[in-house]
């Protein structure tokens, strides 16, 4: 009985191996389910060393959660090599006024270098019109901004 159930516990880990791979290399890029192949292929060396099933089914967790934390970053980082700079690129660390509120749950609008750009705040918190606040990144057609606080209005980076 048990040698049925573990025969058939690796052709489980097999399905879901080969489903996985065949979905990652169906979404060249994508890393959709690396993570899952990795888990699969933990979990049937599992069952073919005669893990019991709880054992195979903490490998296949415990190995999806452990690659998708250490591969996602890595191949991030490699796949963002193709972001084209844009002219927007000059706006971060530059000076903005707020000209509509941000709160955090509406972007606001603030005005820098003659435009009126969508904005966030950085921390989530609301910005009053007419605060000056510094570009730290831009996100999409979005500005992410700071306040910029100091004694008597100076400013501080």
């Amino acid at each position: 009985m048990h040698e049925r159930m573990g025969c058939a516990l690796i052709w489980i880990w097999t399905g879901v191996l080969v489903g996985a791979l065949i979905i990652e290399l169906a979404t060249p890029t994508a890393l959709i389910s690396v993570w899952f192949a990795l888990g699969a292929l933990a979990a049937l060396l599992a069952a073919l060393f005669a893990l019991p099933l709880w054992g195979q089914l903490i490998t296949f967790a415990l190995v999806c959660v452990l690659s998708l934390c250490i591969i996602r970053p890595l191949a991030a980082r490699a796949l963002r090599g193709n972001v084209v700079a844009t002219n927007a690129d000059r706006l971060i660390g530059t000076t903005a006024i707020v000209e509509e509120h941000i709160s955090p749950q509406k972007w606001g609008s603030v005005r820098v270098q003659g435009r009126v750009w969508s904005a966030v705040s950085m921390d989530g918190s609301s910005v009053e019109p007419g605060t000056r606040v510094r570009i730290k990144a831009i996100e999409g057609a979005k500005l992410i901004v700071m306040p910029i606080h100091g004694p008597k209005g100076e400013e501080h980076v």
